[in-house]
């Protein structure tokens, strides 16, 4: 990763996200992020200097879907604007969770619709 993961540089990503209602805290070593819009809720929670995303998603304030993923190799920059994008899907669109596979294979997929096509809310839009 190219930039120093700290807990400023993540703050000061964070804050720059707008087009919802925004609140940051700091809850122990992380932040946590609630962006609402309307009945959804996406509630990110970052520790500082770790470089993990853990993103709640609620509708009507209850649990609707969960998941976590890491930075890699990306700049903190271009993963903070996905972290955003990913918010962006759920926030601003019909949403739908759908399972996939079969018997002990089965998973599920968060979506988000666009254009009259369904999409993972974990893709970004092209």
């Amino acid at each position: 990763m190219p930039q120093e993961l700290n807990k400023q540089a993540v703050f000061e990503y964070l804050n720059s996200w707008s087009g919802f209602e925004k609140s940051i805290s700091e809850e122990g070593e992380a932040y946590k992020v609630i962006l609402s819009s309307g009945n959804k809720r996406v509630v990110t929670t970052t520790p500082f200097e770790v470089g993990e995303f853990f993103l709640d998603f609620t509708v009507d304030d209850r649990p609707y879907y969960s998941d976590w993923y890491e930075i890699m190799e990306d700049p903190l920059s271009e993963f903070i604007a996905y972290t955003w994008q990913v918010a962006d899907n759920f926030l601003s669109n019909s949403t739908r969770v759908v399972s996939r596979g079969w018997w002990v294979f089965k998973t599920h997929e968060l979506q988000f619709k666009s254009n009259g096509t369904w999409s993972n809310v974990f893709n970004t839009k092209t």
